[in-house]
């Protein structure tokens, strides 16, 4: 007999023999036992977690004419031939293969027929998500009064794709990723059966490259049995799956957080040499990372998996801001080798990157370790730097109710400018020992002279607004998308053009975070301004204005010149109808009198 893969082999023939997914294989056999089977099903989760086989149990199980407590007996004539695949009342259909409305029609016209060997027509559906618009639409009313006889198990990988009306008319069962112990338990017992020896350690590599999924797991044991029938060992494990030793792992984390770049680099190095890739290397630091701030932060030895055993001991005082820059930092690095090809180059920065101290970091502990020094030697110094301190939070105070007044009150715009002039009055008055009524009219002042300037900006655009000019803008806005980078992309989702006159446009921005960025960078308006202008064959300036402020001020002005603007519509409205008379009567009269009519103003 031809060799048949492990997969294969050791397929589930029973709901028992499913890895990980007790909570569905329960119900479903519960279903079978009390008769309540619903006339379709979905099935859906990610690759390899028991979708397809739990379909074909259910299917077994379903024409079984011995039925053991839910589950197939797996001895009748029925249950033989759906195991060989033999069985006519059982249909799988690969829908990426058949994805087309004619498959699904001819389903549709045999549902009516009814079962030759057993009680029901199984149609089992593979990637389900891979049928086209038509298809689905031809399915629909089957599937949602199919004949009694007939039952439909639909699978798929990506549930998103599935429609709404579809998903409405099944009963869904979400697979989840299989956990690692229970990847390793089922390896062990496959070994067993198959008496073949194994590492331990080796097997727990297999289930962290199968990232859930039983089927990967057996494929890659698969190839190590091909590499050396005799035994999985754990280096022929890293060298099949690409993934560094543990134990060098661990070394190359305890260099990181040491800030030792070069003993970093030079583990990394050989590692990658001996066939590790960049990708495991950064996703085993992640969860090693993650793992030891676990330990760290709950004091929970037995979560403790590392193989050198001080490793613990060596990392117990190092800051949890740490790990999480270490992390972010790996992160990073595992987007950038989506976009390059040197997949040493990202590994090698984040390496380098992540032993080298901040700068900040490294003036801050500088600066905290003069004071403690000064603090420590004169009395003194003590109570000037605890006075500091009060200034300080004294000044931020300040600043937090004057931004909280500054959202409260509607008519101001640009709130990062009244805020910065509002801090600056505050300064000076406290330098000049001003009396507090003098400062709050210059407050007062300044804040009416800003919000003036605003709004003289946005009004201006307002009074010459055109729907053309604003349909001209909104048209390209999509085809900027197409031309901006990633950071640049972000922006236009948070920016929306609002009115436009031939030569402005009001821009309204959806965060205040954002709207003080854009407010203050020039280069990225002068981009925007650039891009827009080749777009439209027209140059515009663009005015920005918070979405919360936005609604005030163009309430604002239509109540100021709401009747004016109705005037200009309606004189425009009565020019256009004149225009049309004219326009009619010169018709008339070519019509009347031909071409030798002279038209004169």
């Amino acid at each position: 007999m031809a060799y048949q893969a492990l997969y294969r082999k050791w397929r589930p023939r029973t709901f028992d023999s499913v890895i990980g997914q007790d909570d569905i294989t329960e119900t479903l056999k519960n279903a079978i036992k009390r008769g309540t089977i619903s006339h379709a099903f979905l099935f859906a989760g990610p690759r390899g977690t028991g979708k397809t086989s739990c379909a074909k149990i259910l299917a077994k199980a379903l024409n079984c004419t011995n039925l053991k407590d839910g589950e197939p007996c797996n001895e009748c004539a029925n249950c033989k031939a759906a195991d060989k695949g033999a069985m006519a009342d059982i249909i799988e259909i690969d829908a990426a293969s058949n994805n087309g409305v004619d498959e699904i029609r001819d389903i549709r016209d045999k549902v009516k027929y009814a079962p030759t060997q057993g009680k029901y027509k199984v149609y089992i559906i593979d990637e389900v998500h891979m049928l086209s618009m038509g298809a689905f639409n031809a399915l629909l009313k089957t599937l949602e009064e199919p004949p009694e006889h007939v039952v439909f198990i639909l699978a798929t990988t990506e549930l998103q794709k599935v429609p709404a009306t579809i998903i409405s008319r099944t009963q869904r069962y979400n697979f989840k990723r299989i956990s690692k112990a229970d990847m390793e338990k089922r390896m062990k017992y496959i070994l067993d059966q198959e008496k073949i020896g194994y590492d331990d350690k080796a097997l727990g590599v297999i289930a962290q490259v199968a990232d859930g999924g039983m089927r990967d797991a057996l494929s890659i044991l698969d190839q190590l049995l091909s590499f050396d029938k005799n035994k999985v060992e754990y280096d022929a494990a890293l060298e099949i799956t690409g993934f560094a030793d543990q134990e060098k792992i661990e070394q190359i984390l305890l260099a990181i957080l040491n800030r030792d770049a070069a003993q970093a680099i030079s583990l990394a190095q050989a590692e990658f040499k001996n066939g590790a890739s960049s990708k495991n290397i950064l996703d085993e630091l992640i969860a090693m990372a993650t793992s030891a701030l676990m330990i760290v932060k709950t004091k929970d030895s037995s979560q403790n998996n590392f193989l050198n055993k001080d490793f613990v001991q060596k990392i117990k005082d190092i800051p949890a801001e740490r790990y999480f820059q270490l992390i972010a930092a790996a992160n990073t690095a595992l987007n950038d080798l989506r976009y390059t090809n040197q997949q040493q180059i990202p590994l090698e920065v984040f390496l380098v990157e992540s032993t080298s101290a901040k700068e900040q970091e490294s003036a801050s502990a500088i600066i905290t370790a003069e004071q403690e020094k000064s603090s420590a030697q004169k009395p003194e110094l003590r109570e000037e730097i605890a006075a500091l301190k009060k200034q300080v939070a004294s000044l931020v105070k300040k600043v937090n109710i004057l931004t909280k007044n500054q959202t409260k009150n509607s008519d101001q715009i640009f709130h990062l400018d009244n805020v910065a002039a509002d801090q600056s009055n505050a300064d000076k008055n406290k330098k000049t020992n001003a009396k507090p009524p003098k400062k709050v009219r210059k407050t007062a002042s300044n804040k009416k002279r800003a919000n003036e300037l605003n709004r003289k900006q946005v009004y201006h655009v307002l009074e010459n607004a055109t729907k053309e000019n604003l349909l001209a803008i909104r048209n390209v806005w999509p085809d900027l998308q197409s031309v901006l980078g990633v950071s640049q992309r972000a922006l236009l989702d948070v920016l929306k053009p609002v009115a436009a006159s031939s030569d402005q446009v009001v821009m309204k921005c959806k965060y205040a975070l954002w709207f003080e960025k854009a407010s203050e960078d020039d280069n990225l308006i002068d981009m925007l301004t650039a891009e827009i202008a080749k777009f439209t064959k027209h140059n515009y300036e663009i005015v920005l204005v918070p979405d919360e402020d936005w609604s005030t001020v163009r309430k604002e002005f239509l109540q100021k010149h709401g009747q004016e603007l109705l005037n200009k519509q309606k004189h425009k409205d009565a020019d256009q109808e004149h225009n049309e008379a004219n326009d009619e009567v010169v018709k008339k009269a070519k019509e009347l009198f031909g071409d030798t009519v002279n038209i004169k103003d």
